[in-house]
């Protein structure tokens, strides 16, 4: 597997690489390590990681970054020639061009893991004439390579539609069974028990997670807190990720000023520390804006909440709408507008029942329709027909 962040570990990566490992594959993941803070090699639930260490780069669009990403693909080539696989599992378009090319060279197939539609990724960070004409070449590169992919593997039908590849395999980013233990449904939650940071005032926690920024409904939180504390309600609020950039946080600060002691900055959690985060909370918040790429799919952290039985503040988009009211799992509002949000967060702070049935059913619906292990006998299939194909 080719992957061009540090696997630290990213969790769609680590699902799958473990599910293969269970299922007899030999697997190493090939991964970049921007910034040399992880070991270079490890052993780890039964595959390998080895991580490129020699080209120091940040993250983003810009152009130093495009500069150090071919010097990361022919690190990655060295690597490739020495480990031989019969499949190569490229994540990401900015790993398909050297895995697509040294597999063709090789004979072997390669499948196109799309987390995202990387050209509808890549629209709001290149602007101007020079951007159109880059975002245009990105479009016609990862149509034409991901057509000429065995395979392409991507997370929900919406993103499926988007390539013209034979065989498309849609495997959603569920959450594994394992992933969070079960709430004590039998006893009130301690931060609504216990009152909030303001003296006789209504308490509770909320909880986001995820990158942090304005298109993923930070400031539309920030300013329905600031309307619940008009009221008199005063819920903290727990931020487990990282921002996007300086002007995102700084954006975020000033729609809460006042309310600042309110937010807990918990940062970056490893995957495995997410649950243990999320189950204390109250209501979970995936309030994102009606852009294109977050309209149509379906959030990760919608899931993981639904995992650890949290009744859920989620924008009225189509797909969200499809699991949210058939699962019963939780209150769909706009997004754009912060009465609404504040109003839908109140009345689950207010109906401590009502909010504990709404997580129970998302949990049922979690345990029966979305887990990885609903899905992972796709991927398996998938790799027993083209291993046998890499290796003739």
């Amino acid at each position: 597997m080719l992957l061009s962040n540090a696997f630290r570990p990213d969790p769609r990566v680590l699902k799958e690489a473990r599910s293969l490992a269970r299922g007899g594959y030999d697997v190493t993941v090939v991964a970049w390590d921007r910034e040399g803070k992880h070991l270079a090699q490890e052993q780890t639930e039964g595959f390998a990681v080895q991580r490129v260490q020699d080209v120091r780069s940040s993250y983003g669009a810009g152009i130093r970054q495009a500069l150090r990403l071919p010097r990361f693909w022919l690190h990655a080539w060295r690597r490739l020639n020495v480990l031989q696989p019969a499949v190569l599992h490229c994540h990401d378009f900015d790993t398909l061009p050297p895995g697509w090319l040294w597999a063709k060279l090789h004979r072997r197939p390669v499948i196109y893991d799309a987390h995202e539609y990387y050209t509808e990724l890549q629209r709001p960070r290149l602007r101007g004439l020079v951007g159109k004409v880059l975002l245009a070449l990105i479009g016609a590169a990862e149509q034409g390579l991901s057509r000429r992919a065995a395979a392409v593997v991507t997370v929900d039908e919406r993103i499926a539609s988007r390539y013209r590849n034979r065989r498309v395999v849609v495997i959603g980013h569920y959450p594994p069974l394992e992933f969070a233990p079960r709430r004590n449904e039998d006893s009130p939650s301690p931060s609504l028990s216990l009152g909030g940071r303001g003296a006789g005032t209504p308490g509770g926690m909320l909880v986001y997670t995820g990158r942090f920024s304005t298109d993923r409904g930070l400031v539309v939180i920030a300013q329905a807190l600031q309307r619940l504390a008009a009221q008199g309600l005063r819920p903290r609020l727990r931020l487990l990720g990282a921002w996007t950039s300086q002007t995102e946080e700084q954006a975020f600060w000033r729609a809460m000023a006042g309310l600042e002691q309110q937010v807990e900055m918990a940062g970056w959690v490893a995957f495995e520390q997410v649950p243990a985060q999320l189950i204390e909370a109250d209501v979970a918040l995936a309030v994102l804006q009606p852009i294109e790429r977050y309209v149509a799919a379906l959030p990760v952290k919608l899931f993981e909440y639904m995992a650890c039985g949290l009744p859920v503040v989620i924008s009225d988009f189509p797909a969200n709408r499809a699991v949210v009211a058939g699962a019963d799992c939780g209150l769909l509002v706009d997004p754009a507008n912060v009465d609404a949000v504040a109003a839908a967060i109140a009345r689950l702070l207010a109906d401590p029942t009502e909010a504990r049935r709404l997580g129970q059913n998302g949990r049922r619906a979690f345990q029966t329709e979305y887990n990885w292990q609903a899905l992972e006998q796709k991927l398996l299939a998938l790799y027993e027909e083209l291993s046998r194909q890499g290796n003739r």
